[in-house]
């Protein structure tokens, strides 16, 4: 399949006076924002913890996002302080009540009538278990006259756990996501934005989100185009295949009784009560229990991730998504997609644990058989794990070649999906394809393996999120700072 080549130009804009508190006013109500002044000395206009949700706590929690509710008076939001609950990530700031939204923009139309700039939606990573959008500075982007709008959305068991049928179908995380891109869309306007130039875009579970959005119909025409970094729905690890064991199994961390119970009912009125710091903290035992076995599997599906839904009246996604793709049931709107060189070499920058992790492999091939080929003879099972083996080792054990079990790793969590969801998107809408290759300084990983590539997972972000002295290019290099243009 033939892909196009791109170069992305971001479009210069330009900055008049503001007020330094400026206000907003919404559908919903007034909002406070405030003027801000990058490392580079440009002005932009910042709206922090702006609400697109009603808080998801009590009944309705492990539903569906409701639109959020008008308020009385003038809401501060000049600074955003709450992330949702991550999992091994405790900070004060984490909430239940976390759906809030920041839109950063260059020139509001109060000033300038004629503005409309184009827009990015960010979606942050993390396995849909992590992040939060604390952690994406818009410098950059308003620099060159785009607005950049960053979003919560749940997490961990909060934001994807299932029983598998109508009583908690699952994906509330991305349903959160994709009421934020609808806020977004009708609201932006109001905020120099232009609705019909609006492009989501993420990084890895970011970019998996990225990916199932673009398969949601009720999205049509929200968004103009999408930007997938480093994942898809396709990758191993962005769908759950055992949801209700996990469900069952995280009621039973925190009441022994749903170790026997098979009643989704009872186990969604029993954990609509509980504290959110205690379901939390049953999430986080859970993923230490079965962590270790899954450090030296084929990931299949991280632990609170996206699921097939059955069919309901909120339901997100009820079919394969590889079926959807081939068959071009997806918007169809012009992507970027790719990966960098060597993205696992970002979760094994010391040798010596990866060493253990290979010998595992080592001793139990098996493993490394992806669960999907649907493999039941063991010996042909064996068969196929020393014929993936062998295509990265020459017949040699992992623990021999650290390097090309780095490569085997990257192609398995990430490069083969990511490769072909760009061959299929490609019949039916235009895909744009990359490899993010540049090593420097800002990208922070400075490991090597002989026969790996060295630019791992994540890298590319740091060349676009940054703020501050964080964009002070002067300090790195030249090249760098070209990179991060």
């Amino acid at each position: 399949m033939q892909y196009k080549t791109f170069l992305l130009l971001l479009i210069l804009g330009t900055h008049t006076y503001c007020a330094e508190n400026p206000i907003v006013e919404l559908p919903t109500g007034k909002i406070q924002g405030r003027q801000i002044t990058t490392y580079a000395n440009k002005t932009y206009y910042s709206f922090r913890k702006i609400p697109y949700a009603t808080p998801p706590v009590g009944s309705l929690r492990f539903k569906a996002p409701q639109p959020a509710q008008k308020w009385d008076g003038i809401l501060n939001t000049t600074s955003i302080d709450v992330s949702c609950y991550q999992l091994q990530i405790n900070q004060p700031s984490d909430s239940e009540d976390c759906l809030f939204l920041n839109v950063h923009t260059p020139e509001l139309p109060e000033n300038d009538p004629k503005v409309s700039f184009p827009v990015m939606l960010y979606i942050h990573g993390g396995g849909f278990m992590q992040g939060s959008s604390i952690f994406a500075p818009p410098d950059l982007f308003v620099s060159h006259g785009v607005i950049l709008v960053t979003i919560n959305y749940r997490l961990g068991a909060f934001g994807f756990l299932s029983t598998e049928d109508e009583v908690i179908p699952g994906n509330n995380g991305l349903k959160d996501q994709r009421l934020a891109i609808q806020w977004t869309h009708e609201n932006i306007h109001l905020f120099g934005g232009n609705p019909e130039k609006i492009t989501i875009f993420g990084q890895s579970a970011g970019s998996g989100s990225v990916a199932y959005q673009l398969l949601n119909q009720e999205s049509s025409g929200l968004f103009a185009g999408a930007i997938l970094e480093s994942g898809t729905f396709l990758s191993p690890w962005a769908l759950q295949r055992n949801a209700r064991q996990i469900a069952f199994r995280t009621a039973a961390l925190l009441n022994s009784s749903f170790s026997a119970s098979n009643d989704s009912t009872a186990l969604l009125d029993y954990l609509q009560g509980v504290k959110a710091e205690d379901l939390d903290a049953a999430a986080e035992q859970y993923v230490l229990e079965v962590s270790t076995l899954w450090e030296y599997d084929n990931p299949q599906g991280y632990f609170y991730v996206p699921v097939l839904e059955v069919k309901n009246p909120d339901a997100f996604i009820t079919r394969k998504m590889y079926g959807l793709l081939k068959a071009g049931n997806i918007i169809k709107v012009p992507i970027i997609i790719g990966f960098n060189s060597e993205e696992s070499i970002a979760f094994h920058q010391d040798p010596s644990v990866y060493q253990s992790v290979l010998e595992a492999w080592d001793a139990n091939l098996d493993l490394i058989v992806p669960i999907d080929m649907r493999i039941t003879d063991p010996e042909k099972q064996s068969e196929m794990a020393r014929t993936v083996r062998n295509i990265y080792t020459e017949g040699e054990p992992f623990g021999n070649r650290l390097g090309d079990a780095i490569r085997y790793a990257s192609d398995n969590g990430f490069t083969r999906s990511i490769i072909k969801h760009a061959e299929l998107n490609s019949a039916f809408a235009e895909t744009y394809f990359y490899q993010f290759s540049y090593d420097g300084k800002t990208g922070g990983i400075s490991v090597h393996y002989d026969g790996a590539e060295s630019v791992g997972h994540s890298e590319e972000v740091l060349y676009l999120l940054c703020s501050g002295e964080g964009c002070n290019y002067s300090k790195v290099s030249e090249n760098d700072s070209v990179t991060s243009e």
